[in-house]
């Protein structure tokens, strides 16, 4: 855990360093080329500068989760911060060699651009958050049916009776190899299922068989509901 902090502390600093090399060629540029400083050019010099700081802001609110498969929706909000850093440069650059342009056209035409952006930006962080939340309650639901399989394998270890041991088995089988998937399709089911389960265990602690193995039994025909359920809805 602390070398992999490390190496993103490492990378966090050469990426630092990048957009402060990036930086000052710029400013080494803007001040070598452009001898006339117009509020034109102050004012474009401001959004361009400005256009880097959103820039690495948005690369970060991109890329700061771990999680691969919601960084990949951070993909998107990356490219559009490359391409508005980019456009910004060029309406930027241009408004600079004709400084003699409208003070108001050259606001109107930067805050516009920036506005496009934002609103572009705002959306597609709204998407991966809702990508991440999907992703972390499935997880978690996926991870609730896994529990089922341990309790259901103590019990199996655990019984003495040797008909009761191989219904527990055979359901371990079912709860193994069904779909490990989960949707709001099957709530209801699964909520069934952990009640089941518990009766189970109790079941097995009070030495009651027949109630076992008729819970097993059950089960059985929940998670068979369960699959079915699953296979329409996809």
């Amino acid at each position: 855990m602390k070398k992999n902090n490390g190496l993103k502390n490492k990378n966090t600093v050469m990426i630092g360093l990048i957009y402060v090399i990036l930086l000052g060629v710029f400013n080494l540029l803007v001040f070598t080329i452009f001898k006339n400083h117009s509020n034109v050019f102050w004012l474009s010099y401001g959004f361009m500068t400005l256009a880097f700081a959103v820039q690495i802001v948005s690369m970060f609110l991109a890329f700061k989760t771990a999680d691969i498969e919601t960084a990949f929706f951070g993909i998107p909000l990356a490219s559009f911060s490359v391409y508005y850093l980019c456009a910004e440069i060029v309406i930027g650059a241009l408004f600079m060699i004709f400084q003699q342009a409208s003070l108001t056209l050259a606001l109107v035409i930067q805050v516009i651009v920036l506005a496009a952006f934002l609103i572009v930006a705002i959306i597609s962080l709204m998407a991966r958050d809702t990508v991440q939340e999907i992703g972390n309650n499935v997880k978690e639901k996926v991870a609730d049916l896994k529990m089922v399989l341990v309790d259901v394998e103590m019990m199996r270890d655990r019984c003495s009776d040797p008909e009761l041991k191989e219904k527990l088995r055979k359901l371990s089988e079912t709860i193994k190899y069904s779909d490990p998937m989960s949707n709001e399709t099957v709530e209801g089911v699964e909520q069934r299922i952990r009640r089941q389960v518990s009766a189970l265990g109790a079941y097995l602690d009070d030495n009651q068989l027949d109630e076992a193995a008729q819970a097993c039994k059950e089960l059985e025909l929940l998670y068979a509901e369960r699959n079915k359920k699953l296979a329409m809805s996809k």
